[in-house]
């Protein structure tokens, strides 16, 4: 095999997540990046929605607890200002989802382009 020459394993895609000191970057396999961003995106759905569904529960329980106390009205309006609160504050995802910012590049060109800390010439072995 020449210098040039490499295998695919060699290949990576690399991640960027955003972090409060900056953004961190990770190599995965070559192939893998826009799949684990995908399932990031698809768990950061589900969280949204139990989160969403959490707070409908609550502002349900205000309602029926100012309907039963005699305050119809106020339970109401505590409880659509909870579900609106819910639903226009969606939390600190930031980070949560990475991007993928190299595809299929030599794992020694992203170690020192992105700064990777590549501990062995498979990181991925134990």
């Amino acid at each position: 095999m020449s210098g040039d020459e490499f295998d695919d394993r060699d290949l990576v895609d690399v991640l960027r997540y955003e972090t409060a000191s900056g953004p961190s970057y990770r190599s995965v396999p070559a192939g893998e990046g826009t799949r684990i961003v995908a399932a990031h995106e698809n768990e950061l759905r589900k969280r949204i929605r139990v989160r969403r569904l959490g707070i409908a529960g609550i502002a349900i329980a205000v309602g029926v607890g100012g309907v039963l106390v005699e305050h119809a009205i106020v339970g109401a309006l505590v409880a659509a200002i909870l579900v609106g609160a819910g639903w226009l504050v969606e939390g600190d995802h930031e980070g949560f989802v990475p991007t993928v910012v190299d595809e299929r590049i030599r794992l020694e060109r992203a170690a020192s382009t992105y700064d990777i800390d590549v501990h062995s010439a498979d990181p991925y072995k134990e």
